[in-house]
């Protein structure tokens, strides 16, 4: 496999909202709809899945989980959930199932998503909490 440079220049940015997500957006809150993102690595299902997600202030990410594990590095903004709050430079690890939510503060933020693979996974918290699932988040 050769290496793969990805120029700022280069990416295709896509508002949240006109993407194809199927009955997903039934579950998205409608400030998430208004971010942009973009696939530094589209990944697949051996290779690493790199995203990177510009959101508004206040954008609400509604409570899910994700069949893979995945890290969040806040580049710019913050991300606040219960009493936490994560600013620039922080980063969160969330495994397999583990249902979370969280918001942006009250500047812009913008965050990379890594994934082990390719995952477009999406289950809505009340789907996997009905399941049994009752991991924190």
């Amino acid at each position: 496999m050769a290496i793969r440079a990805h120029q700022p220049e280069q990416l295709t940015w896509r508002k949240i909202g006109e993407i194809e997500m199927g009955s997903m957006r039934d579950h998205i809150d409608k400030t998430e709809l208004e971010g942009q993102l973009c696939f530094h690595e589209a990944g697949s299902a051996t290779a690493m899945q790199l995203m990177e997600m510009r959101l508004n202030p206040d954008t609400l990410i509604a409570p899910h989980s994700h069949e893979d594990d995945e890290i969040f590095f806040i580049v710019e903004g913050s991300l606040h959930w219960g009493d936490k709050a994560l600013p620039a430079g922080g980063s969160l690890y969330i495994p397999a199932g583990t249902n979370y939510s969280f918001r942006t503060g009250s500047q812009p933020a913008r965050l990379l998503n890594f994934r082990a693979r390719a995952d477009h996974s999406f289950r809505p918290a009340w789907e996997a909490e009905g399941a049994g699932d009752r991991a924190g988040g």
